[in-house]
């Protein structure tokens, strides 16, 4: 999923592409939310527009992410698909969500590890709300149990308020 500049202007019509793609999971290194991506199978077309001289792709990305559980920190595959519209340029330019080509070669790659990160869910659990962990003196509640125990719950630095009535 590279084309050089004089690849794109030889070709008249669309570029298209359909292939697996395999990603190091070294690009995610650096996100605590997603440990790897599996099975990534990428389709779409670009086409190099003539009169601005940028070259524009439509990707249509699948696969499975590997994420940590949220509650017992296990790997659970998170089913992963995603559209994206890219625009890359061979020239400098100001313009936001412009990708600027270096070297005359347009890689896919870069681009797609964006959309995959976008995906990227804050927290996923598999644990039924049953089987949540507890402890002596601690358990784990869901969001629901949490709301409605803050329901009813007097801010402690008004509580005071409550014992003068309004006569």
């Amino acid at each position: 999923m590279k084309w050089t500049r004089e690849e794109l202007e030889r070709n008249e019509s669309p570029v298209s592409f359909d292939e697996d793609v395999e990603i190091n999971d070294s690009a995610f290194a650096e996100n605590k939310l997603i440990n790897a991506v599996r099975d990534v199978h990428i389709s779409g077309t670009g086409w190099l527009d003539d009169e601005t001289g940028l070259f524009e792709c439509d990707i249509h990305l699948t696969g499975d992410m590997l994420l940590p559980d949220a509650i017992t920190g296990a790997q659970i595959a998170v089913p992963l698909e995603t559209d994206s519209h890219e625009v890359y340029s061979f020239e400098e330019t100001d313009e936001e969500d412009v990708r600027v080509v270096t070297d005359e070669v347009i890689d896919l790659l870069p681009a797609v590890i964006d959309a995959i990160m976008l995906e990227v869910p804050i927290s996923v659990t598999e644990v039924e709300e049953d089987a949540y962990p507890s402890g002596d003196g601690w358990r784990v509640i869901s969001e629901a149990e949490y709301q409605e125990s803050r329901k009813n719950r007097i801010d402690p630095r008004l509580a005071k308020l409550k014992e003068f009535k309004s006569e």
